[in-house]
């Protein structure tokens, strides 16, 4: 009885690592060599306002890709791990965008770019909804000045982090030129059944208003050198079969964890009927082989 009668202690005396109460996922990388990290601190601010019964399910995972930028990390009052990738590889999106999700608690994931972000009704649809399976999500997108509608990021997904995986993530063989690893990702995914669909427009995210002379980076942006590499990959899936269009490269550098936080989590609703019935569940999977 002691398991129904103090439930506050009992989620308390967990293990202060365990994150099982994680519903949800947001991936976000940058890069940046100029000024300031604002554009990331004050994307976390933002968050920091949202309903505290939401961002108890919530975890942001922040992936600087080798920024030369020195800077301190402040306090936050959130669910988030700060990585930070050691080696300065340029346009590196796929293997930070792969760090993140390997760091990533729960099934349900969110991958975007540092410059997007959600609104709390987004974030929540998302932790309450379905899972996404065999699909990926794209999100419906605003201008966050005019509120205007805009096309959709082409690389804001939201996903199963399992299936991400299971399909080898983003091939890091893009990293060191400009583009296209989100195509190939897409295309990889379509080539293996996972089918490509847009979230409600109530669902959107927003194109964010950032300070790109101060606090963004100044890369070139060059398709060249990875459009050869996509008509290669091209060529490789029609000669040889979708499998050997994805060259493996995962996480081909070094990383540490600069910040984390965890909020204490909240008493979950209580489930009992899921222990009692689990016979039921036993019988249906013997069933099912």
């Amino acid at each position: 009885m002691a398991l129904f009668t103090d439930l506050q202690s009992l989620v308390q005396s967990r293990n202060p690592l365990d994150k099982s109460h994680i519903k949800l996922t947001c991936v976000a990388n940058f890069y940046c060599n100029q000024l300031s990290i604002d554009m990331v601190t004050d994307l976390l601010r933002k968050y920091e306002g949202y309903p505290r019964d939401l961002l108890n399910h919530v975890e942001f995972i922040i992936v600087d890709d080798g920024s030369p930028l020195k800077y301190k990390i402040p306090q936050f009052s959130l669910n988030v791990t700060w990585l930070c990738i050691n080696e300065d590889i340029k346009w590196n999106h796929a293997g930070a965008k792969n760090l993140g999700v390997v760091y990533a608690k729960s099934d349900k994931i969110i991958i975007t770019d540092i410059d997007h972000d959600f609104p709390p009704e987004t974030l929540q649809y998302l932790v309450d909804g379905p899972h996404p399976g065999r699909y990926i999500y794209k999100f419906p997108r605003r201008d966050a000045k005019n509120y205007e509608k805009i096309i959709s990021h082409a690389n804001t997904f939201f996903m199963s982090r399992a299936r991400f995986m299971r399909h080898y993530g983003y091939d890091e063989e893009f990293a060191g030129h400009y583009g296209h690893e989100e195509y190939q990702f897409l295309r990889h995914h379509k080539y293996h059944g996972t089918k490509i669909r847009c979230l409600p427009e109530k669902y959107h995210c927003f194109h964010r208003v950032v300070d790109r002379d101060h606090s963004y980076h100044s890369l070139v942006r060059d398709l060249t050198y990875n459009e050869s590499i996509v008509q290669r990959k091209r060529k490789e899936m029609q000669l040889f079969g979708v499998e050997q269009s994805q060259s493996r490269i995962f996480l081909n550098f070094t990383w540490q964890i600069l910040y984390q936080n965890r909020l204490e989590p909240l008493v979950p609703p209580l489930h009992r009927s899921w222990y009692f019935f689990g016979w039921l569940r036993r019988l249906s999977g013997y069933l099912s082989r």
